[in-house]
């Protein structure tokens, strides 16, 4: 039985995420810029569900994800990492105990998204690619992130994803 009570933001997650492109474009987006991809998901869940957060709004989701990510979600990732590339244990043995910590991360980011989401209030609209595109343009300017042309081709995929019949050059105009 699943531990976790039901998320509609962790179902939408998962749904997106597994598009084709949609983790590469949202892991790079973490590397090149620190960015916190359940971040970049609850952008694009809150304009699916009718909402354009408010920059306040955006700073308190950042302050309430940001010591979960410290303190739990980048530890534990940094473990896995660190195993896959460490050459003291074997393979074996190191790879097992990568599997375990992989879970213990993914519960990690379930319970983040578990709290961003409980901090939305109800939608104000309908589903929208102009909201979740200017929800992300919002989270990359708290982060004075100024996109470029990879960042805008990722930032396109992962809006395109989001919505049915969009496709990336729309997207991408989305978030012009």
């Amino acid at each position: 039985m699943d531990e976790f009570p039901d998320n509609p933001f962790w179902d939408f997650s998962l749904a997106v995420y597994a598009r084709p492109g949609v983790a590469d474009a949202c892991l790079a987006l973490q590397e090149r810029h620190g960015l916190d991809v359940n971040l970049l998901l609850f952008c694009c869940w809150a304009g699916a569900r009718g909402r354009a957060l408010t920059g306040d709004e955006l700073a308190r989701l950042v302050a309430a994800a940001r010591p979960w990510q410290e303190g739990v979600v980048k530890p534990l990732r940094a473990a896995r990492r660190w195993l896959k590339a460490q050459a003291t244990a074997p393979d074996e043995l190191a790879g097992t105990l990568r599997g375990r910590i992989k879970q213990q991360e993914l519960a990690a980011e379930r319970i983040e998204q578990q709290v961003l989401a409980g901090s939305l209030l109800p939608g104000a609209g309908d589903p929208s690619p102009d909201n979740a595109a200017a929800n992300l343009r919002l989270y990359l300017g708290a982060a004075s992130i100024r996109p470029r042309g990879v960042d805008r081709a990722d930032l396109g995929l992962l809006l395109a994803a989001c919505f049915e019949g969009l496709t990336v050059a729309e997207a991408k105009r989305h978030l012009a």
